[in-house]
């Protein structure tokens, strides 16, 4: 297969535009060619990637790329419209650890993205020559790699194939991340085919089903997660598939230990759990864990096993909460039984036990932060309900929901239609229309940034993005963000 892909590759000497080839860059991958070129104008090395699916394209002459068969010829195309994708939203960052794509065109019956090009290795050469890495020199990667996931993730998108020949570490040590795996992802979607989505030991557990598309930060941080448990180990995590039944992974905090700090292992651990739930969601409450301090870590288990009944009390609140916010996260349409009244309530008891912390135990402030520290929880779940039952309020359902918080499964659409227009979009951008809720590579369609009279249907989701609603413009129908939609005032009906 490898000599094939070599075979595939534009030779030395090759014409790109004002780039010219000079070689083939480490092992060509069943999506895609990078190569080393020269920018003949700015006389620059960079980095070209080329769209190129082994598996059902091929090079015939010099140059043009073909699938193999007109049965190929619809996933390719998928393939190639999720790459162009992928190198537009690349474009837009300017991080310094996320590769830099500085242009894409289309030739030759495909489609081609520049990036930066710096003299370096891969984590994957790297480790080859160290084994393992201390907890200095993991950090050193691992650290600048959160800022740069943070950013993209901030911006709706994810990475989807994050392991080690994937970041790069320049000669100044300074990590970058390479190969983002959206075509990958869709023509794995396209062709029902698991292998060509996952990388095991280093693919969480929802990746495996091509169906399941509701992935987020988690998907990336499990996957980061499996990079820090090779550093730390020398091996790779066992594929998620083989850990469901009978786990044979040693977790990190058992093996590391006394080599590194507590707070990282337990880090690792939690990146690495299979349900998504039980994963860190946001990057940044990642990093807080991973760089906590041994009293913080001390403090964190002392509350788990000495302070269990204050926690059962202040658990009442937290699960009144978490019930609201795993209804959101389901797959309904519409919101069930959200009392805000009640979460107010539990509020109040999360209050009047700090009341009681500070007569108990006046003397020991310890105990004391604790409870704060659980009311000060209680309050950011309950302020975060609050705005989500604002949100869905600007989406009318009729009166009885809304005092309620009850909505039967009704037809789509209303007998009095709703009208929203886009906002929040650069006059430069668009709003782009997805097949489905909280999803970013399928898209139906978009919306330019003026565009009014967007017709509401009446399904909404949540996801862990916040709110979708399904609209209706033009000949476009499908989901996009409830952030990008203000109420239209006007007459819409003509």
């Amino acid at each position: 297969m490898e000599e094939q892909q070599h075979r595939n590759a534009l030779p030395q000497g090759f014409k790109l535009f004002e780039y010219e080839i000079q070689s083939v860059l480490g092992k060509p991958g069943g999506f895609g060619i990078t190569y080393l070129a020269i920018d003949t104008h700015l006389r620059q090395s960079v980095a070209i990637k080329e769209y190129l699916p082994s598996d059902f394209a091929i090079r015939e002459g010099r140059s043009t790329v073909y699938v193999k068969s007109s049965s190929y010829d619809e996933s390719f195309q998928w393939g190639l419209k999720c790459f162009i994708e992928e190198a537009q939203v690349l474009a837009k960052f300017n991080h310094n650890n996320i590769v830099r794509v500085s242009r894409f065109f289309e030739s030759n019956g495909t489609a081609y993205m520049v990036m930066e090009y710096q003299k370096g290795q891969s984590l994957t050469e790297f480790l080859k020559q160290q084994r393992v890495l201390t907890e200095a020199e993991l950090k050193t990667v691992v650290i600048p790699l959160l800022e740069g996931l943070e950013e993209i993730h901030h911006a709706g998108v994810l990475h989807r194939d994050i392991k080690p020949n994937n970041i790069y570490l320049r000669d100044d040590n300074t990590p970058v991340l390479l190969d983002f795996g959206s075509a990958r992802f869709a023509i794995g979607q396209k062709t029902r085919s698991v292998t060509s989505i996952v990388t095991p030991g280093y693919a969480p557990l929802e990746q495996y089903d091509n169906e399941i598309k509701d992935q987020g930060p988690w998907t990336d941080i499990y996957a980061l997660g499996a990079v820090m448990y090779n550093a730390i180990t020398g091996d790779s995590p066992p594929a998620a598939t083989r850990r469901v039944m009978k786990d044979p992974m040693i977790p990190a905090v058992k093996i590391g230990a006394g080599r590194y700090s507590r707070s990282l292992l337990l880090s690792i651990d939690w990146a690495l759990q299979l349900s998504e739930e039980d994963r860190p969601q946001t990057v940044d409450q990642w990093r807080e864990k991973m760089l906590a301090t041994s009293e913080e870590v001390s403090q964190e288990k002392f509350v788990t096993k000495q302070y269990w009944n204050s926690i059962n009390i202040i658990g009442v609140g937290v699960i009144g909460l978490l019930f609201v916010v795993a209804s959101y996260l389901g797959y309904k349409n519409y919101t069930y039984g959200i009392d805000l009244q009640n979460l107010l309530q539990n509020l109040k008891q999360a209050e009047l036990k700090i009341a009681k912390e500070q007569s108990s135990c006046k003397a020991d402030r310890k105990y004391l932060k604790i409870a704060q520290d659980y009311r000060g929880q209680c309050e950011t779940k309950y302020n975060a309900a609050s705005g989500l039952l604002k949100e869905v309020q600007r989406f009318k359902i009729g009166n009885e929901v809304l005092q309620t918080g009850i909505a039967e499964n009704k037809p789509t659409g209303f007998e009095t239609k709703q009208y929203y227009n886009v906002v929040n979009v650069r006059p430069t951008d668009t709003l782009n229309v997805r097949e489905s809720a909280g999803t970013i590579n399928d898209k139906v369609g978009e919306i330019s940034a003026v565009g009014i009279c967007i017709e509401y249907l009446g399904n909404f989701r949540f996801r862990k993005g916040g709110l979708w609603v399904k609209i209706r413009y033009d000949k476009i129908e499908g989901w996009v963000h409830s952030h990008y939609l203000d109420s239209n005032e006007q007459d819409c009906e003509e």
